[in-house]
């Protein structure tokens, strides 16, 4: 392997599967990809701040940048919520809207080519200062088991509260179940339970992180092949791209969809 593929091939390993440290911020825990949460939470609140600001007062929102945000809110209202939980679940909107719109923005995150210049500190001391672009948070396991864990804690709570304790235990298990298959179905539908977030961890992440993989392949090609390949890497990077964007939203959605789907099972075990 000649050494102008080998290096990209570390960084492209390093990127997509390792958590890159900060210099002098590695000790308190804050790495890239906390780094792109924090920015990600940022420009949450700015965009949402604004987005208050221009609708209150105004029943009929105007603008473009209104009008988009408004017609997702609704979405997620009236095809994912409502649908489900029935009018009395608009109470959760506020959670499922943060969980879409947070998950979002860390997969839009790692697609701007904002610079950052990182600083990696050796073992030896030496310090190794390098510019990259944003990462995606979304694209490390961590972040999505933190995420799926905070929704699964969030689902089951709401239906210890709604059925109370022994009630949600009590209807893990569907009525009518044989006595000789009890065993084998309760332990199925205990292990069902935490596969769910299992499940949300894992599809978030590989999707982000599959999708982040294919493109450097691509563009990979180059230092393999050699510069005359380049308009067919380049032209083939950016119709991956575009449709990372695509599935920026569409994992958002389905992390959030599922999550819906969760919750109405806890509170309505029927």
């Amino acid at each position: 392997m000649s050494l102008a593929f080998a290096l990209p091939l570390a960084w492209i390993t390093e990127h997509l599967m390792e958590i890159e440290p900060i210099a002098g911020l590695a000790n308190l825990g804050i790495s890239k990809h906390v780094l792109a949460m924090f920015f990600a939470s940022t420009m949450l609140i700015v965009v949402f701040g604004v987005f208050g600001k221009r609708i209150s007062g105004d029943p009929v929102p105007r603008g473009v940048f209104v009008n988009f945000l408004e017609s997702i809110l609704l979405f997620l209202r009236d095809d994912v919520v409502r649908p489900f939980l029935g009018e009395d679940g608009d109470r959760f909107l506020p959670m499922v809207w943060s969980f879409f719109f947070f998950i979002l923005a860390c997969n839009l995150t790692g697609l701007l080519p904002l610079p950052f210049k990182v600083s990696v500190v050796a073992a030896d001391g030496s310090v190794t200062s390098t510019w990259f672009g944003m990462v995606t948070a979304t694209g490390q396991a961590w972040v999505t088991g933190a995420l799926a864990a905070c929704a699964f804690m969030w689902w089951v709570g709401n239906g210890i509260k709604a059925q109370g304790p022994i009630g949600f235990v009590r209807h893990l298990v569907p009525s009518g179940v044989p006595l000789v298959l009890l065993p084998l179905i309760a332990f199925l539908e205990v292990l069902g339970l935490f596969i769910k977030p299992i499940a949300l961890m894992i599809r978030l992440w590989a999707n982000m992180t599959g999708g982040h993989a294919l493109f450097y392949a691509i563009v990979g090609l180059v230092f393999m092949f050699g510069y005359a390949i380049a308009p067919i890497s380049i032209l083939g990077g950016m119709a991956i791209y575009c449709l990372e964007i695509f599935v920026a939203f569409l994992q958002a959605f389905v992390f959030t969809f599922l999550m819906v789907v969760f919750l109405d099972g806890s509170l309505h075990p029927h």
